[in-house]
């Protein structure tokens, strides 16, 4: 009789698990494409209250006759020394399609893709 160790069943059984769901690729490229996170360091310091907004900086692109479909706000993920004046890392974060990303690159905007530690958060 041939004896199969408990944890190689288990783990073959949990195997296909671990591929998640199939995703649907009519839906999933539709919105990707259409649009790209773009940010934009908002300049802010340490201990230093005020700057602009990410709506205020948002506001030049639609004034550039860019569309912003979404604002957000964002952290570049640097860590840095709790320093009064240092830099705090701040970012704001938009939507634009696509077709329209080099425009707001020529205003300073880079994809937030190309920024590997920057994640969206809560303004």
């Amino acid at each position: 009789m041939l004896r199969i160790p408990l944890t190689t069943l288990l783990a073959a059984a949990l195997l296909p698990a671990c591929a998640g769901p199939a995703a649907d690729p009519a839906r999933a490229a539709a919105p990707a494409a259409a649009s790209v996170a773009m940010a934009l360091p908002l300049g802010t310091r340490q201990c230093e209250p005020g700057g602009p907004t990410a709506e205020s900086l948002a506001g030049v692109l639609r004034g550039a006759g860019i569309s912003v479909t979404a604002v957000s706000c964002g952290h570049d993920g640097r860590m840095r020394p709790a320093v009064c004046g240092a830099g705090d890392g701040r970012l704001a974060v938009v939507d634009v399609p696509a077709a329209q990303q080099a425009q707001a690159e020529a205003l300073g905007w880079k994809p937030l893709s190309a920024m590997p530690d920057a994640r969206r958060q809560p303004c």
